[in-house]
């Protein structure tokens, strides 16, 4: 990640994280980012179609998730809901997910946590055995009609080396148990290219990347029939990194620039755009990895981003709006005999201006915001199997231009949406405990957290009765969060291995008592797994059953629809087949086996449509 507070092994980090990696994180990739990663304990997605799907970290989405492309801070207008992260993980080497406050590194909006797509390392031409190599993969999902495709090529030549790769996915409508949702396809392409340098005392990478995608929005056909809306996003971003090293410290540097551009669409022939979304971003930030002092080792860093949004199209949902932000932060490790620490701090200074909207009767408005945030964490480990965690983080959110500006229809979403001009930033305090076990035969993991935030910020129902989503103004309070995650598995001998896990989490409006706004329900997942032998014909061949179950929600926020509890079966198969050039991999799964009708409580379409049914996806990946 950015500035890693992971350390060098589970047991001593004081804040929890997920990494999924190899083959774990080749089954799970999804259509969408948030898909990909829901069955991390802790986190969820907030979806509509297949391509749009936001990570859900402990109750906390949207602008309170930080998303990262391979360290650089992505600012890809997450405030809607319908407005997914537009990062590409089908050939990354991991996704890694913090649980929890994060602002002292990553500043702003990381109230929930932060997600990091890694790109895998650059080849030399020490690293290769011939003048290139490459890794493919294609999959086919039968619930959606939607193949996929990944093609990387690679090579070096002496400290030189390059990249180039690219991803296509289309999907036609989702198949659920009851018939097509009508209106629910997508299709996507990705394209990048890296080029570095690497020496024994400096290394330098050139990255960049397109990814454009089409996706359309089904709506309720009892409330508009043979609706066919749609949203059309571009994402052009280029990255420069770079590393100075002498002795044990490092001068690390990077240089960002991202456009985000997006265009809804009220029907499939329709000539003009009805809402038009454009960000241009460039940021950057200096860290310097000291020496150890005292036993001590981290980061000194600086940070700075501006975003320049602007409107088009014929409607007008936020004012065109810059927003500047400037940060300093240190973050620090120490591990003493059975004890891990880590203590950080961070200010930040923040401004967001308007030159003002005639169409929303807004003047030019200028807010500043500035906040210090820091966490302190602690591991204890009386054995070497055994950790006793803790950790409290402080983190902020200032409010975003549609936060405090917006007034006019969404298209995305199908409301209307009022801003309040008036909002003070939100900041969170946030305390983890935790045990983890991590034993020859058994692994396993329990965390609790309370998150308080103050002055929370949320959208609300006005207007005549309706629907919780029809007519949303923004509103402030003070709120809660707090919740539950474990995790155990077990090697059972002769290959097999069972792994189980639940989250929960429960979010309190402190000002009216009630539940705040897309909580996921307690979950259950359990999954038993068999990995065979490698033999002369097969690689690691595996078998797993497994399943999930959803509790119905029974704390909604205002009216808001919740449905049935469920529960899902999942079946799966793989194994390689060694060639000449390297391991084919074969993955089988079916989700969603008995073909169960279900609604999920974070599906935007839950109050008319089921979740997808029977899906057999079939993934063939290869190294060459």
């Amino acid at each position: 990640m950015t500035a890693s507070p992971r350390g060098t092994a589970v047991l001593a980090t004081p804040q929890p994280t997920a990494v999924l990696a190899g083959a774990d994180l080749r089954r799970a990739q999804g259509a969408s980012l948030g898909e990909t990663l829901e069955q991390i304990p802790g986190v969820r997605s907030l979806a509509m179609t297949p391509g749009i799907g936001k990570p859900v970290i402990r109750g906390l989405t949207n602008n309170r998730v930080v998303t990262l492309a391979n360290g650089q801070r992505t600012e890809t207008q997450q405030w809607g809901h319908d407005h997914s992260p537009n990062v590409e993980s089908a050939d990354a080497a991991q996704v890694d997910v913090v649980k929890g406050p994060a602002s002292v590194l990553y500043g702003s909006d990381a109230l929930g946590g932060v997600v990091n797509v890694v790109r895998r390392p650059l080849p030399t031409g020490d690293d290769l055995a011939g003048p290139m190599r490459g890794r493919a993969s294609v999959a086919w999902n039968s619930a959606m009609a939607s193949p996929s495709a990944t093609l990387a090529l690679e090579g070096g030549r002496g400290v030189l080396g390059w990249r180039m790769s690219g991803t296509g996915r289309r999907g036609g409508d989702v198949r659920t148990p009851v018939g097509a949702l009508a209106n629910s396809g997508m299709a996507m392409g990705y394209g990048e290219g890296t080029l570095g340098w690497r020496s024994a005392s400096a290394d330098a990478t050139l990255h960049a990347s397109r990814r454009d995608e089409r996706l359309r929005i089904a709506e309720d056909p009892v409330a508009e029939p043979g609706y066919s809306g749609y949203q059309r996003i571009r994402t052009d971003r280029a990255t420069l990194d770079a590393n100075l090293r002498r002795a044990d410290q490092r001068l690390q540097l990077q240089l960002g620039w991202e456009r985000n551009r997006r265009a809804e669409f009220e029907s499939a022939d329709a000539p003009l755009v009805a809402l038009g979304l454009a960000s241009a971003t460039g940021n950057g930030f200096a860290h310097w990895h000291h020496a150890p002092v005292g036993g001590a080792t981290g980061i000194i860093g600086v940070f700075a981003q501006r975003t320049a949004f602007r409107k088009f199209g014929e409607e007008t949902l936020v004012p065109n709006a810059t927003t500047d932000n400037a940060a300093l932060y240190a973050y620090e490790q120490l591990e003493r005999g059975r004890w891990s620490w880590a203590i950080g701090a961070r200010q930040d200074w923040r401004t967001l201006a308007t030159p003002g909207d005639a169409a929303l009767a807004l003047g030019a408005d200028a807010r500043r915001f500035s906040a210090f945030t820091g966490t302190v964490g602690t591991v204890f480990r009386p054995s070497e199997s055994l950790a006793i965690s803790a950790n409290v983080a402080r983190g902020f959110r200032a409010p975003s231009a549609s936060d405090l500006w917006a007034n006019g229809f969404h298209e995305g979403t199908r409301a209307f949406e009022r801003g309040d001009p008036t909002l003070r930033s939100e900041t969170s305090l946030n305390t983890d405990l935790g045990l983890r076990w991590r034993g020859p035969r058994v692994r396993a993991e329990l965390t609790g957290f309370v998150n308080g935030i103050r002055d929370y910020i949320y959208l609300a129902p006005f207007g005549a009765a309706g629907n919780a989503l029809d007519s949303l103004a923004v509103r402030q309070g003070d709120a809660r969060l707090a919740g539950l995650e474990a995790q155990v598995g077990v090697a059972l001998g002769r290959g097999l291995r069972a792994d189980a896990s639940a989250d929960a989490v429960r979010g309190t409006n402190l000002v009216t008592g009630g539940a705040l706004p897309f909580i996921p329900p307690l979950r259950t997942q359990g999954t038993l797994r068999w990995d065979g032998r490698t033999t002369r014909a097969l690689v690691q061949p595996s078998l797993h059953v497994g399943g999930e179950w959803q509790a119905r929600q029974a704390r909604t926020f205002l009216n808001d629809f919740a449905p049935p509890a469920y529960g899902l079966v999942h079946l799966g198969a793989g194994a390689g087949i060694p060639t000449g050039r390297g391991v084919v991999w074969l993955d089988l799964q079916v989700r969603n086996a008995a073909n169960a009708r279900f609604r999920d409580f974070l599906n935007r379409y839950k109050e008319f449509a089921y979740g997808a049914g029977r899906a057999v996806v079939l993934r063939v990946s290869a190294d060459f």
